[in-house]
């Protein structure tokens, strides 16, 4: 398993803990190419992560340390954000808890 689908399956699990209803919301797409199948995971509307509960709907991006963040605030930024949170969970090595930076109040 890479790292990308580990700290994902990580958040995933956090959220359960804390009593969100969660999936994964990748898309799958597949690429031919010199005869081959390539498959290439596409995040929906800049997230790889919904999770709600009864108050609060959030989309969520999980990443391992600070490197990629802006990355990932640059994609949220692409759509509107129609009323849900929008969080990047990061994690560092060995972390039992992430760090959440949410996107929409960090104008």
């Amino acid at each position: 398993m890479n790292k990308g689908n580990y700290y994902k399956l990580k958040t995933r699990d956090w959220f359960k803990k804390k009593g969100y209803a969660v999936e994964i919301i990748e898309k799958m797409h597949r690429v031919y190419t010199g005869g081959k199948v390539i498959f290439i995971k596409r995040d929906v509307f800049g997230a790889d992560i919904m999770a709600c509960n009864d108050t609060e709907t959030i989309l969520a991006n999980s990443v391992f340390g600070r490197a990629n963040v802006a990355a990932r605030i640059k994609e949220f930024k692409k759509y509107p954000n129609g009323g849900l949170k929008r969080w990047i969970v990061v994690w560092e090595t060995r972390a039992q808890e992430p760090e959440i930076i949410e996107v929409d109040t960090n104008e």
